[in-house]
């Protein structure tokens, strides 16, 4: 389970290359109240110059990572500065990428379905108009 204080030390970040190889692009995120927005205190500036800003990964199998990331919302070199909480064991990123795998597929049918009552939906709206 990651510990979700705010305290890290030299050793417990994890830096991402800015080589080509190493850059990791912005993950989805979800919002924790308890990390979240900039940190003046940690002074890590992205790309761009701007303090990084603290998320929560929420995609793959870095569902539940803390990181910094580039502040910049909109253009290139939007990725991840530096990660805050390690990796997870092997086991656990094998669980979660197999839970968003399973999402993945059951997505497109469930796009399905909800087309399918949408239609069912206007049908009888249309046939309820006609009586």
């Amino acid at each position: 389970m990651v510990s979700w204080s705010d305290e890290t030390s030299e050793d417990s970040v994890l830096n991402i290359s800015s080589s080509c190889d190493g850059i990791i692009k912005l993950p989805a995120t979800m919002h924790d109240p308890n990390f979240n927005g900039t940190d003046a205190d940690v002074n890590v500036l992205c790309e761009h110059d701007e303090l990084a800003e603290r998320f929560v990964a929420f995609e793959g199998m870095h569902t539940g990572r803390r990181f910094l990331g580039c502040a910049k919302k909109e253009g290139i070199n939007y990725r991840v500065v530096q990660w805050i909480d390690f990796e997870w064991p092997d086991s656990m990123e094998k669980a979660l990428a197999k839970l968003w795998d399973m999402y993945e597929e059951i997505k497109p049918a469930r796009t399905n379905d909800n087309l399918e009552s949408s239609f069912a939906i206007h049908n009888l709206t249309e046939e309820k108009k006609k009586l």
